[in-house]
């Protein structure tokens, strides 16, 4: 059974794996290690696997799978910083 993160929850310093579902949830300085993230706000932390389809990305470490959502400013899995609108390319 999944993890589901919801709209109005907040984390800060927290690991998510394989089994998270992200709909809603801001999150600060997090990992995420796999999963879906389909909306809220990721901020600051290390994106390692998963697919991030919705919601907003803002200044972190992304190495996932980009399908969609907007794009902030952050670094992409080759270390190379993309401002605002320019997300990474799939691996």
């Amino acid at each position: 059974m999944p993890l589901v993160l919801a709209r109005g929850e907040l984390y800060r310093e927290k690991r998510f794996g394989p089994n998270t579902v992200n709909q809603g949830a801001a999150l600060f300085e997090c990992e995420w290690d796999g999963g879906r993230f389909e909306a809220g706000l990721f901020t600051g932390g290390i994106f390692r696997s998963g697919e991030f389809v919705g919601g907003i990305f803002l200044g972190g470490t992304f190495c996932g799978t980009w399908v969609g959502g907007i794009w902030e400013g952050g670094f992409d899995r080759s270390g190379i910083y993309r401002s605002r609108g320019d997300s990474p390319s799939a691996p």
